[in-house]
This record gives C-alpha cells, sequence and structure tokens, in this order.
C-alpha cells in the first residue's frame, strides 16, 4: 500500500523506534566525552533512513514517516532523565566542608500528587483513542510523543520532590540547589527581584501551562514560596521557615506576601479551564484525539469526521487571543513611555485599538495572536520589556505587521490549502499507478517521503520566512530610525536572548566556562557583531527554520532602502537557495 490505508502502526513499531532512538541519544551522549558526536549523528541518521525503509515495507508510506518520526523525536527532542555529573553527596560533602548551611525543606505529598493528577489528566483525555478511535500513524505519533515528554517532565519533578536539598554558602553568598537530576548554584548578588507567595500557584508552575521556557519549580510543599528572579531564570521554592531566608540580599520584611488561592478555588476556575484548554488543544493534541475518540464510538462516517475536526481548529483559530491570554496569564502593559511607544507605533500602522500585552517569562521574545485585526494582539515577555526602548519599538512594529497582515490567518489556511494539494495529488497518483507503485516500492517510497516529509516542512518555512522578512521591512517604515534601527533592534533582542541562555546554563555547577572572547557578541566599539554561520546551519535555517538566520536578516535590513519590494521579496528567495549552498560549491558555479 502507498500510504498505508488499511495497516495501522503496529505497537511494537512505535516502541521499538522510540526505544532505538533513546538508546542513540544516550550513545551520542557518551561519544561527547572523545569529541565523536559528529560520527554519532551520522551513523544515526543512517540507521533512522534505513528504519524509515522498514516501516514503509512493512505498513506503507505513513507508517514509515510514524516511525521516523518516534525515532527522530525520542533521538533529538525528548531528553533522557541525567543525573548530576558530579554525585550528589560529593557535592554535599564539599558543601559541608566548606561550612555550608542546610536550609531544611519539609516535604509535602499533596504537592507531588497534584504534579501526578495533572499529568495523568491530560493522558487520559487521549487514552481513549486508543481503544475506541481509527488507527492514524499521526495522530499517534503526536499522543505517544506528548506521553513521553509528560513521564519525562514528571520523572524529573518526582526525582527533585525526593532528593532536593537547599544550602547557603556565607562565603560566596549563594544559594545551592541540589538534587539527584541537576546541581545549582545561584548568586544572590545576583538576584533582581524577590517575591513572597503564600503558596506555591500551581497554574503558573505546572509545565504544560507555559509557551515559553518553564519556571526553575523547587516547591515541595503547599507553604510559603519564594519566587526569586535572576537574569535568565526565576526560581520558586518554599523552604520551611520565614528565618531560613533572611539570607535574601532584600530584607523579607519589606516584601509584602502576594496571596495565592488553592487551584479549584472559584476565583481560579477560569484560569483553570482556560490552561487546560491551552494544553490540550493548542500546545497538544489530547483535544482533537479525544474527538476523534468520541466520533468513532458513536460510528460517524469519514466525512462527517473529518469536517468536525475543521470545525473544532476552525473555533481555535477564533478563541486564539483569548484563550491564550488566559493561559500565560496576560496583562495589559502599564509602563506609561512605553505605552507611548505603543500608541505611536499602531497609530503609523492604522491599528489604533490594537491591544499589547504582557506574560510572565525569563525569554526575550514576543508574538502576535488572533484570527483577524479586530481579535488580534500583541504578546511581549517581560524580559522583554527591559529592552532599551529603540530596541523595543523594533520588537512592536514587527508584530505589528503580522497584524496588519493578517499573517496569523493567512499562514493556517495557506498551510491548510498546501496539505490538501498534496493529499490530492497523492491520492491521484496512487489511483492512476497504483500497479506501478506496487511494484516500484523503491521509487515509491523516494516519492511519497519527497511529497510528505520534505516539501510540506520546505514550504512551511519559506511560507513562514517571506512573512518575517517582510515584517522586518514594513515594520522598518513604521520606525523613527527605519531600516538601521530595525536592525539593531533585532541585534540586541538576539544578543540578549543569547545572554540569558547562557546565564541560565552558568548557574549548574557542573557547566563548562567558556571563553570569554566567544561569549562577547559585542565589537570594540559597542556594535553587535553576527557572523556567518557554517554550511548545514545556514541551510537547515534557510530551508527548514520559521525564521532566516539573524545574520541574514541584519544584513538585508542594513544594505537595502528602508521599505518592502518585490525587488526584496526576490532578494530573500535569491539568497535562501545561493546560502544553502556550500562555500566551494558556490565558488565552483560562481555565484
Amino acid at each position: 500500500m502507498f500510504i498505508g490505508e488499511e495497516a495501522s502502526v503496529s505497537d511494537w513499531g512505535m516502541i521499538v523506534s522510540f526505544l532505538l532512538g533513546f538508546s542513540f541519544q544516550w550513545v551520542a551522549k557518551k561519544l561527547e566525552k572523545w569529541n565523536a558526536a559528529l560520527y554519532g549523528r551520522l551513523f544515526a541518521a543512517l540507521i533512522g533512513a534505513v528504519w524509515a525503509w522498514c516501516g514503509f515495507v512493512q505498513g506503507g508510506l505513513l507508517q514509515s514517516v510514524s516511525m521516523l518520526g518516534a525515532f527522530w523525536l525520542s533521538y533529538e527532542v525528548i531528553p533522557l532523565p541525567k543525573r548530576n555529573r558530579v554525585p550528589t553527596y560529593d557535592i554535599i560533602a564539599e558543601l559541608q566542608a566548606k561550612g555550608a548551611k542546610e536550609i531544611v525543606v519539609p516535604r509535602e505529598k499533596k504537592r507531588a500528587l497534584l504534579d501526578i493528577g495533572f499529568s495523568a489528566l491530560f493522558i487520559g483525555i487521549a487514552i481513549p483513542y486508543f481503544w475506541i478511535g481509527s488507527p492514524s500513524p499521526v495522530v499517534e505519533l503526536f499522543l505517544l510523543y506528548g506521553f513521553l515528554s509528560m513521564a519525562a517532565g514528571l520523572f524529573k519533578r518526582m526525582a527533585l520532590f525526593r532528593s532536593l536539598h537547599l544550602f547557603y554558602d556565607q562565603n560566596d553568598h549563594a544559594l545551592y540547589l541540589i538534587s539527584s537530576v541537576e546541581a545549582k548554584r545561584y548568586p544572590l548578588d545576583q538576584c533582581v527581584d524577590i517575591q513572597v507567595h503564600t503558596a506555591p500557584d500551581i497554574l503558573q508552575l505546572f509545565h504544560l501551562f507555559h509557551l515559553f521556557s518553564p519556571h526553575a519549580d523547587y516547591t515541595v510543599n503547599m507553604g510559603k514560596t519564594w519566587k526569586l528572579s535572576f537574569d535568565g531564570e526565576r526560581v520558586y521554592l518554599n523552604p520551611g521557615s520565614l528565618a531560613s531566608m533572611n539570607i535574601l540580599p532584600k530584607p523579607l520584611s519589606s516584601q509584602r506576601e502576594i496571596h495565592i488561592q488553592p487551584f479549584y478555588h472559584p476565583s481560579n476556575w477560569k484560569r483553570l479551564l482556560g490552561k487546560a484548554y491551552f494544553s490540550a488543544a493548542v500546545k497538544g493534541v489530547g483535544a482533537y484525539a479525544a474527538l476523534l475518540a468520541l466520533l468513532a464510538y458513536w460510528k460517524i462516517d469519514s466525512i462527517t469526521m473529518i469536517a468536525a475536526i475543521l470545525f473544532f481548529w476552525t473555533i481555535n483559530l477564533f478563541i486564539s487571543d483569548r484563550v491564550l491570554k488566559i493561559a500565560l496569564d496576560m496583562k495589559p502593559v502599564t509602563n506609561p513611555p512605553i505605552q507611548h511607544i505603543i500608541r505611536t507605533i499602531c497609530a503609523r500602522a492604522g491599528l489604533p485599538h490594537l491591544a499589547v500585552y504582557t506574560t510572565e517569562s525569563s525569554d526575550y521574545n514576543g508574538f502576535a495572536a488572533g484570527p483577524y485585526i479586530g481579535r488580534s494582539l500583541i504578546a511581549l515577555t517581560s524580559e522583554t520589556l527591559k529592552l532599551p526602548h529603540d530596541a523595543l519599538a523594533g520588537v512592536i512594529a514587527h508584530e505589528a505587521v503580522h497584524v496588519k497582515k493578517r499573517d496569523v490567518l493567512t499562514a493556517q489556511l495557506l498551510q491548510f490549502a498546501f496539505i490538501m494539494v498534496i493529499s490530492s495529488i497523492i491520492a491521484g497518483v496512487y489511483e492512476a499507478a497504483a500497479h506501478w507503485l506496487e511494484t516500484h516500492r523503491a521509487a515509491t517510497f523516494l516519492i511519497g517521503w519527497t511529497l510528505i516529509v520534505l516539501l510540506y516542512p520546505a514550504f512551511r518555512s519559506w511560507l513562514v520566512q517571506w512573512m518575517e522578512v517582510r515584517a522586518d521591512h514594513l515594520g522598518a517604515t513604521l520606525l523613527d530610525g527605519g531600516n538601521d534601527q530595525m536592525a539593531n533592534a533585532l541585534a540586541i533582542l538576539s544578543k540578549n536572548q543569547d545572554q540569558a541562555i547562557e546565564q541560565a546554563h552558568s548557574y549548574h555547577i557542573d557547566a563548562k566556562e567558556k571563553d570569554d572572547e566567544e561569549e562577547d557578541a559585542f565589537a570594540e566599539d559597542g556594535s553587535f557583531t553576527f557572523e556567518r554561520e557554517d554550511w548545514f546551519s545556514r541551510f537547515s535555517k534557510f530551508q527548514l527554520s520559521p525564521h532566516p538566520p539573524m545574520y541574514w536578516r541584519i544584513h538585508s535590513l542594513r544594505t537595502t532602502e528602508t521599505g518592502w519590494s518585490t525587488q526584496k521579496l526576490r532578494l530573500w528567495w535569491r539568497d535562501c537557495w545561493r546560502e544553502s549552498l556550500p562555500d566551494f560549491v558556490k565558488e565552483w558555479l560562481h555565484i
């Protein structure tokens, strides 16, 4: 069978795919010690191709795609639970020898049961699909990926719950959080803000309720919780006594406690429902799987089932702004100078009523959401609001163009149309040449993989990149500084995000220090420098990523006039292919 319509993905095939991927991930980690990780990745790619062929021979193209997808996700995306490179007891012994004071951390089973309960809830939503629903390799792949990701996160939380130790070293004025899964050191003189909560906010801390990087959650009881804000990370912990936290750089007596209601309190019902819907229908596919299972239980025909899924997808699209506002705890931007920037840019864009919100995150990011102008919004992370105002104006202008051009809706519709066209082509080819395809398995395999696995990701990348480049250049027309201001805004945003990631990594005790020259992203004159990347990185970003490489975006702004034209579109399309080639090929072709 060409697309595996009658043969579903066997359980053992998916299980073996995930186990194979995890095995190669473990081997790759071991090879890093001998600087042989590249060879491990090349060998994994070869095995993945062979495994995809085995899946195709066994059950058709969809099974091949699903088995390779499972292999790739378990190898590249889902991290294996890991232990500290330095044994926990060695770190604790060293801290005790230095005279560090251990802060008692009382544990309550209720805190662990809440994480287990929420995880079980979102897994349980999708479980009926495996019993009732019509087998679909793609749906099963996404569900199993979600299950494994959730299991990995839950394993880490339970290991942390059982093994967490908290120390304070007076000599270097640092807080140490030691567990069997990670060991971190937080210099308290780098703490930029402190909040005291009456209890952990489960609706904020549970990992499925985030769109950006999750918070560092070290809460192990339901008591008073401290939120410590460092560059690159937000830390939540709840030691047993107030006196034990007098080590903090700001007097807790001056900190106003923020009252946190339980997640089941009536005042939290709207948040709970919004975050649950976001986790099941936006961040995951559990809601779609539950709908498919329900329709299969009612014995609904295929046409009606497809119509119901499309209707549900349409509803999700048109309520996306409201769901995101609730799920991400968005709040309107209230800073007067930033409000002035927002009003100025939105007026220039012809969007006087566009709402701009902020959401708590240590990431530097922003996005536009909503199906059309009247129901759209811009969301900026709390860290993004700390950027210099000229750079922040560039971020807002970029997102305002996405709203003005209805890019969110357009991208969704064009991707859906592309999928329908490809599906029709595959069905037509199979109907016209079924016998030839059955007898030429290798050609069928290559054709199918080209259409489904290669062409769709490339189309999605080109489509979104075109919108991003257009937003850069049209956004520059909304700024006083034009292209130069937009280029500097992208540079500062990227630089701050890279530094935040490096800073968060530096809190790990076993983190390797990098050379200062490599970390310094600024040239001596203070200008931001971006180096052109290696060939494979350029190829993957131009052909598969939703954003062109940052070096190219900044270069295109700094070397062209302010404004947008088809000439700039042609420039991006030319460089999309030219920069994807190795340099020696370009020299040989004289391009």
